[in-house]
């Protein structure tokens, strides 16, 4: 769908993509980095992604790692995930894999499947497609070469490859230069591409908060033009991202950076009221508590959803509600519950979080009354206790830095086991006496 309101600039430059797509002898030379100019070694390599890219070579196709995992390791980082690129089709890959499965529908990629859950995905290359909705590049099946497959990808660190044929790395956009230079870039013209895709917004902020590297201006002109364009995507992948943002271990600084070019506002508009002030306290506080998150991320405990989006959110929910009067006491308790189920879910609006994940942030958001409110020497209810979303408010309240004693301590003592009475002895009964007889 062509968005209204796109420069006529950008329309020609997005129709003449597609009417003038590179052709091969278009297409830029790779720059080659031999294994003496990098630093990625098989020993950081996945052991079983490694098993996938020699069986690929071995039966005479190509074999590149590719995306995110290269990036991170020519960072020196450990990478969560392997994907191997290939020019084998969907279908010759599922054959060369007993252990595998054929997904996708707009685009169908195979995934190689081994022990402990754990899994490796292979995707055919891809090019950039053909065909146009009103002047608006759209993404297909059409398979392509490893150059191809690099012009569509969405930033240059995210396009690198390595060939484990020669143990080389792949460049054909230039992205090792801006590894070194700590640049996130646009693949091809940033205007154009974001346009065509607005989610790219979202990759560009999350990669430019995790690595700390600086956006190009063009990059971030791109970012501040078309963030308004989100609105258009489809609401499943506006929230996939928007966790896949709070859930990679760089939270707060993708906070402030989502709020410096406002596209923070753009997924929830109902927190620039108040974390769009240029000094908010809660914007503040919210950073500290994704800042807890992201250290728990990485020590391995990662929390849940719920409980992030409550983070999220809180700071703001408790600025709403220092605008209202709650009555002490239980009343007030009752207010604060019935007050935070119709706040919270409209903080987090128009972000479509999942039915549960809103319902577990509300009940843990309406339990922390009894923090807000202590007891004054009353327990909880032993059948609040008990429920399940009792541990969400303790995670809560140790992310807004409360002791777990404020909410576990209020918990009734368990009861001590009653003691099992020992079965009773049947008394044997006597045989009767019987009189001799005379």
């Amino acid at each position: 769908m062509f968005v209204p309101g796109t420069p006529p600039s950008l329309a020609v430059a997005a129709l003449d993509q597609v009417i003038n797509p590179p052709q091969p002898d278009d297409l830029p030379e790779p720059r080659i980095i031999p294994r003496s100019e990098h630093g990625i070694s098989r020993q950081n390599i996945d052991p079983d992604a490694l098993k996938v890219l020699y069986r690929l070579q071995r039966h005479g196709f190509l074999a590149y790692l590719v995306g995110g995992s290269v990036r991170d390791l020519l960072l020196g980082k450990k990478p969560k995930d392997f994907d191997v690129g290939t020019d084998a089709h969907p279908s010759q890959v599922h054959r060369l894999f007993r252990n595998s499965r054929v997904i996708g529908r707009r685009f169908r990629l195979v995934q190689v499947f081994f022990s402990r859950d754990k899994l490796v995905e292979v995707s055919t290359f891809r090019k950039l497609s053909d065909q146009t909705d009103d002047a608006v590049l759209q993404a297909n099946n059409t398979f392509g070469t490893p150059a191809e497959d690099a012009l569509r990808r969405d930033l240059t660190i995210n396009a690198l490859f390595y060939n484990i044929a020669d143990f080389s790395v792949v460049d054909y956009v230039g992205g090792l230069a801006d590894l070194k230079a700590g640049l996130i870039r646009s693949v091809g013209e940033a205007e154009v591409r974001f346009h065509r895709d607005p989610v790219r917004v979202l990759r560009a902020v999350r990669h430019a908060a995790r690595t700390g590297f600086t956006l190009t201006p063009d990059t971030l002109a791109a970012v501040e033009h078309h963030r308004g364009e989100l609105a258009v995507c489809p609401e499943s992948r506006i929230r996939d991202e928007l966790l896949r943002d709070l859930k990679g271990g760089a939270s707060a600084p993708w906070l402030e950076l989502a709020h410096r070019t406002k596209v923070l506002y753009s997924l929830l508009p109902n927190l620039e009221p108040i974390y769009g002030l240029e000094d908010s306290p809660e914007r503040a506080w919210a950073a500290r508590m994704l800042a807890q998150v992201d250290q728990q991320m990485a020590q391995g405990q990662a929390p849940d959803e719920a409980i992030i989006m409550a983070a999220l959110l809180w700071p703001a929910l408790e600025a709403l509600a220092n605008r209202e009067e709650f009555t002490p006491g239980r009343p007030g308790r009752v207010q604060w519950a019935l007050f935070t189920r119709e706040a919270l879910p409209r903080l987090g609006q128009p972000v479509a979080f999942a039915k549960r994940v809103v319902e577990r942030a509300c009940q843990a958001a309406a339990l922390m009354a009894f923090v807000r409110q202590p007891l004054e020497g009353a327990r909880l209810p032993k059948k609040i206790a008990q429920k399940g979303y009792f541990v969400d408010a303790c995670r809560l309240a140790n992310l807004l830095g409360h002791d777990l004693n404020a909410l576990a301590g209020t918990r009734p003592p368990a009861a001590e086991p009653a003691r099992r009475r020992r079965p009773r002895r049947r008394r044997r009964r006597r045989p009767p006496q019987t009189t001799p007889q005379p």
